[in-house]
């Protein structure tokens, strides 16, 4: 019966994550992976705008890349539905396989595979992180075992899996810097406090070797700087909604909070021994800074956080003096058995809960949110319409790139890092904004064609605006052309 509970908790997982969210950076990445397919090279430098071509673009994420066009070119692209849920249930599987060993209950590894699944609803998208997800997941798992003497080869596994992180996504260098606290918290503890940390030294050595074999992808060790070109511009943190600090007013951040309050509120109660150890709680405070400073690492954190918080409320259970009665009844076999049947109906009730209320043909573009970009104004443009330099909206550039290229380039798109040298970006904020300046910044870009959502500020200035003229309106779209009359 907890078997079955465990599995229905993960197709739950599934149904969780099967949630629209617009596929913003999909779109470059897939046409990215075209090019590489189809010319048996990886770019170095912009091809897709007229604002940046030519700089310089480190395509860190191109075996993910080429993964995705070969399932959207030769599967059915509902294929992509286990790419963006079935990959999220496998990262949750991992956190239920850690909280089910850390803490006995099966029950437990479904609470804490439930609550990361909710966490995770938001950035469970069709991007290379995913896979970043499931590979922290694993590690975490993996360190534990070793830590129990149960992988003792971990560290000669390490450099092989952090080279194929490398070339997946970006997110090796917090993998790298995760195990990396991890094993300086091992030590730490092992010498201030006589805590036994067995086989840290050659744990130690696969680390140091692993962040060396990083360096096996097309960018070399320029792979370390990735984070910060992208964090290089000054407002981008303000600008990305991201990477903006979470908002515990939007009640999408709920679960986070729960889970950051449970976790760090069960170590300060339960008994020393159930408080983890001192290199994952170091593991856990950065994580917890990186969310708080990040809604887009809340992520990871509840990754690192719903097993310990299983193995804390295990502890608490068994050692609470007020709860002996209540352990006492729980130990009855017939008590047990109901509860794993009222576990079974739990997990059932939220798959029907989050069972999306569209046909499953349409399932695709529900969970890509196919209507939020602009298809009308693209078709159009395929034939032709409106010619001449575009300015896009940040967020359908990806989608421009995709269906445009290399007939129309684009003004912007999400690789916001290419667009810093040549002011691309200080640019968009400032015409999307509709700041001080933005006409003249069209002005001297010699923009001729707008293309915004029609809900937007720069829709209501461009309509007020005597330089232009409204061309075309679609279903979430707007385009506007240089009025030759003003």
């Amino acid at each position: 019966m907890l078997f079955l509970a465990g599995i229905l908790a993960l197709v739950a997982v599934f149904f969780i994550c099967l949630v629209p969210i617009a596929v913003t950076d999909f779109w470059w990445q897939l046409k990215t992976g075209e090019l590489i397919v189809r010319e048996g090279r990886i770019p170095d430098r912009d091809v897709f705008s007229w604002t940046a071509a030519g700089q310089p673009w480190m395509v860190h994420e191109w075996l993910t890349e080429v993964l995705f066009y070969l399932v959207y070119r030769y599967l059915p692209k509902e294929a992509l539905l286990f790419y963006k849920c079935g990959l999220a249930a496998v990262a949750c599987g991992l956190v239920l396989l850690r909280a089910r060993m850390r803490s006995g209950s099966t029950a437990l590894g479904v609470g804490a595979a439930l609550a990361t699944a909710l966490v995770m609803r938001n950035y469970a998208d069709l991007r290379p992180q995913m896979l970043t997800f499931i590979l922290l997941a694993g590690l975490l798992l993996c360190l534990d075992l070793y830590h129990r003497g149960e992988l003792p080869r971990l560290p000669w596994a390490l450099p092989f899996v952090f080279i194929l992180w490398a070339n997946l996504h970006g997110g090796v260098v917090v993998g790298l810097v995760l195990v990396g606290l991890w094993v300086l918290g091992e030590a730490m503890g092992q010498a201030w406090f006589r805590r036994p940390s067995p086989g840290l030294a050659p744990l130690a050595g696969g680390v140091a070797a692993a962040s060396v074999a990083v360096a096996l992808n097309p960018h070399g060790f320029m792979v370390y700087t990735y984070p910060f070109q992208v964090l290089g511009h000054p407002q981008v943190m303000d600008y990305i909604s991201e990477w903006w600090s979470p908002n515990f007013h939007n009640t999408v951040m709920r679960p986070f909070e729960v889970v950051l309050l449970a976790t760090f509120g069960v170590a300060a109660v339960a008994p020393a021994g159930a408080r983890g150890r001192l290199g994952e709680m170091l593991v856990l405070v950065a994580m917890a800074h990186a969310a708080l400073t990040s809604q887009r690492n809340t992520v990871p954190f509840a990754i690192a956080a719903t097993p310990l918080l299983a193995a804390g409320l295990v502890a608490l259970w068994q050692e609470a003096e007020p709860l002996d009665v209540l352990r006492e009844y729980f130990a009855v076999p017939a008590v047990r058995a109901v509860g794993s049947f009222l576990l079974v109906v739990f997990t059932s009730v939220i798959i029907v809960a989050y069972w999306p209320r569209v046909a499953p043909d349409r399932w695709y573009s529900h969970a890509i949110h196919q209507g939020y970009f602009p298809e009308s104004a693209v078709r159009l443009m395929k034939r032709g319409h409106w010619p001449g330099k575009l300015y896009n909206d940040y967020v359908w550039g990806g989608y421009l790139i995709w269906e445009l290229y290399p007939q129309r380039p684009v003004f912007i798109d999400g690789r916001a890092e290419v667009y810093y040298p040549t002011k691309a970006f200080d640019d968009e904020m400032k015409i999307h904004n509709v700041a001080a300046g933005w006409d003249q910044a069209l002005d001297r870009r010699e923009v001729e064609v707008v293309l915004t959502s029609k809900t937007g500020a720069l829709a209501s200035a461009l309509a007020r605006h005597p330089k232009w003229k409204l061309a075309f309106t679609g279903k979430v779209e707007v385009v506007y052309t240089r009025n030759p009359d003003a």
